[in-house]
């Protein structure tokens, strides 16, 4: 079984580079293009499986379009196995519709989160996990997270939660999480988006150790032994597109392999920096893999 496991939003990508952000009511030309799936747990497992060299299992919610046969041949393709909990369902898989403007390495992205899908948790699904050394939950198909969550706390499983925006389904996963890595935009009630504020409400929920992602800023983290900040390598960025995942995926490889939380914080920082170069989320992968040291 898988040593990895992934549980949330599987979406397709449908991403075009263009140099600049087009104006409104508009025709333009892209000087790129990428197609595969997306979302943040499918591109954390996406990046597992590149460093590892292993399978590991994706939870997320496909059903039978003919959009999710493309998302399920991708993710295949990548060394991940998926597990489908709504392997009958007909509803549409999420597409996010990307443009990324090259010139000011920035992107802009519309799409679907998942949340008209339902998604239940069946505890048969949970022998997915049967050998994992650790978990990632994003927060979509919030029954999935709560439940995968719980029985990897009780196994004594770590449970790295990616924090994006806040979710109410965060109020009930935080107390189950060991690790969670958020974004700038990662706001609990009452923190106003602060970021020793965010990272005292983590602690306070139970989580032993954090750490917020703000791009080429440096990184603020959180552990049992106090705070510290991480520096982000500077590269020449072309397309920001799923960094953050990459980031979570590679973490979760540098954990199982041995490392402490910040060096497997400070080595996938490097992945992530370096996949920066590349348009979409995949072509990183057709290069060297950078080491912070």
């Amino acid at each position: 079984m898988a040593t990895a496991v992934f549980a949330g939003l599987a979406t397709l990508d449908i991403a075009y580079a263009v140099p600049r952000y087009p104006a409104e009511d508009s025709k333009t030309q892209a000087t790129g293009q990428f197609l595969g799936g997306g979302g943040p747990a499918a591109n954390a497992a996406v990046t597992y499986a590149q460093l590892s060299g292993q399978t590991p299992a994706l939870v997320t919610a496909l059903g039978t379009d003919p959009l999710a046969r493309l998302i399920r041949a991708d993710l295949e393709a990548h060394g991940v196995a998926p597990h489908d909990v709504t392997p009958t369902g007909t509803h549409r898989p999420p597409v996010s519709s990307i443009v990324v403007a090259t010139e000011a390495a920035t992107r802009t992205i519309v799409s679907m989160d998942g949340a008209e899908i339902s998604a239940r948790f069946d505890p048969a699904q949970l022998r997915a996990s049967d050998d994992a050394k650790v978990l990632l939950v994003d927060g979509h198909h919030p029954e999935i997270a709560i439940g995968f969550a719980t029985a990897a706390r009780r196994a004594g499983i770590p449970v790295v939660l990616d924090a994006g925006r806040w979710r109410p389904v965060h109020a009930d996963l935080l107390p189950l999480t060991t690790i969670a890595i958020c974004s700038a935009a990662f706001a609990p009630p009452g923190t106003g988006g602060d970021r020793d504020a965010v990272l005292d409400h983590l602690h306070e929920q139970g989580v032993r150790y954090a750490a917020i992602s703000r791009g080429p800023a440096p990184m603020p983290f959180r552990t049992p032994e106090g705070r510290g900040e991480l520096a982000v390598p500077a590269v020449d960025a072309v397309d920001t597109l799923g960094a953050g995942d990459i980031l979570h995926g590679a973490f979760c490889h540098y954990l199982v392999a041995g490392q402490q939380f910040t060096d497997a914080l400070r080595d996938a920082t490097a992945v992530a920096s370096a996949s920066c170069r590349y348009l979409g989320t995949r072509e990183w992968m057709r290069h060297p893999i950078p080491r912070s040291r």
